[in-house]
């Protein structure tokens, strides 16, 4: 029998009571992070050792919160006291006001997981996948209430990346969607919400593209993994936690990432050529993909330079760079 309706608990649509279906590092994740901004967790594993390794990781992402100054002593054993680990489907479920499955990425894996959990929590409960890639209609295919499922994509590690992509199925009711999106800001994430099932969302997407790359590189022989590493991570990895993609187009100027593209063979995508043409060629011309006005460009360029000026002093104090001497050669 399904459970009834829980609209009074709900605390207008507040939700607060969550199920977790799979414990692994994304699982705990989103386990450790909701539990501190104070919401109660069931978290699911299939088997009682691999729950005992969630138990072992929550515990420790937690202390190095502490240690790091995130969290406090007390709010960690307050938020590990709301993490219940469980082995049994059931209790990630019954009673929910939400459950977030983050199972392996395997379509027929994850429908079946949604059809159980279709069939045991309460109609108005929300069904929410962390999938990479798949299509959340797809997932919804045998659910009772597909207007109720959506995916929440979060980035690993869940608990210190603010991203999380809301992506509803074709069925998936509006209201459902801003329930969750406001969700997401309560517990301290930055939503972005997609109008439209969109499999593999933007993030991943990108992700792929780079990482191909990268292995085309390594194949070419032109670079070795450590050396693709050390561009990401001390170069262009860099900029991309302070600036984008566009911005940083707009920075350099169109027209000039137009000939480079040229130069090197490459078709230049029609919305660029478009807006090379009408000589919106970025911050000099103060139109590219964004408007620039004097002010915006000073916080972009100050944001950008504050960014790699906090990485460059905790490279420097942990000595993983070396700090520039003041000595005058001679």
């Amino acid at each position: 029998m399904r459970p009834r309706r829980r609209c009074a608990a709900m605390g207008h649509n507040r939700l607060m009571r969550i199920g977790v279906v799979g414990g692994g590092a994304m699982g705990c994740g989103i386990a450790l992070e909701l539990a501190i901004a104070g919401r109660q967790v069931v978290l699911f594993n299939t088997r009682p050792d691999s729950s005992e390794r969630a138990r072992v990781k929550l515990e420790r992402d937690a202390a190095l919160l502490v240690e790091t100054g995130l969290l406090s002593l007390s709010g960690r054993e307050a938020a590990l006291g709301r993490i219940r680990r469980t082995t049994v489907l059931a209790e990630a479920a019954v009673g929910q006001d939400l459950v977030l499955e983050s199972v392996p990425e395997d379509l027929v894996l994850k429908q079946e997981v949604f059809r159980q959990l279709d069939g045991l929590a309460a109609p108005d409960t929300v069904l929410a996948s962390n999938t990479t890639a798949l299509s959340v209609t797809a997932l919804a295919r045998d659910c009772t209430r597909p207007e109720r499922v959506l995916a929440a994509h979060y980035y690993l590690p869940a608990h210190l990346i603010p991203l999380v992509d809301v992506i509803p199925g074709e069925k998936t009711a509006p209201d459902v969607v801003e329930t969750v999106r406001r969700f997401l800001e309560e517990v301290g994430k930055t939503p972005v919400v997609f109008a439209k099932d969109v499999p593999g969302s933007v993030g991943p997407r990108l992700l792929q593209a780079l990482i191909g790359e990268g292995i085309r590189l390594v194949q070419e022989g032109v670079a070795t993994p450590e050396m693709v590493d050390r561009v990401l991570t001390q170069g262009i990895g860099r900029r991309f936690g302070a600036s984008g993609i566009f911005d940083r187009l707009d920075l350099a100027g169109l027209d000039l990432v137009t000939g480079v593209m040229r130069n090197a063979g490459r078709p230049v995508p029609p919305v660029l050529a478009q807006k090379v043409e009408r000589g919106e060629l970025g911050l000099k011309t103060g139109q590219g993909f964004y408007t620039w006005t004097p002010d915006a460009t000073a916080a972009f360029e100050e944001r950008v330079a504050r960014g790699l000026i906090t990485q460059l002093r905790e490279d420097r104090a942990e000595g993983r760079l070396p700090s520039p001497t003041s000595e005058t050669p001679e």
